[in-house]
């Protein structure tokens, strides 16, 4: 679920550290200008809430499966969610939300569990900013 469209699901997410990322942010804007090399993350079901509340901060939760567990795919997942970066997802309406910003990026956390074996992507935090509109240079 989003703020934006209650029916959008996600069906596509990408990670970029911030250390390879070129970002143009205006806070307070609702679009953010990423260039870099997004890499693909297989998610097979995500849920994404934002809590926008007037006068706080606003609160972001992003819980995605996994379940390629093979040992390449372990060891890129785990060195890829070591470093700081923003996080943009695809939703089914056609929309494109970045989480995070330079001065804010994102810190994924990552779980391995279940039988058989998948793993759980996942943040919970407080932005003084909401998900931007991805646009191009």
């Amino acid at each position: 679920m989003n703020t934006y469209n209650k029916r959008a699901q996600i069906f596509g997410m990408s990670f970029i550290p911030l250390g390879i990322a070129t970002v143009r942010n205006y806070p307070g804007a609702n679009v953010i200008q990423v260039t870099g090399e997004w890499i693909g993350i297989p998610v097979i079901k995500g849920e994404f809430k934002e809590k926008i509340i007037p006068g706080s901060l606003i609160e972001q939760e992003l819980k995605a499966t996994i379940t390629d567990t093979g040992v390449a795919s372990a060891d890129s997942l785990h060195d890829l969610f070591r470093q700081e970066g923003l996080v943009r997802l695809k939703f089914t309406n056609g929309a494109e939300r970045v989480v995070g910003t330079d001065q804010f990026p994102v810190l994924m956390q990552l779980e391995e569990s279940g039988t058989p074996a998948a793993f759980t992507l996942s943040f919970k935090r407080n932005s003084s900013e909401p998900a931007k509109i991805l646009k191009s240079f």
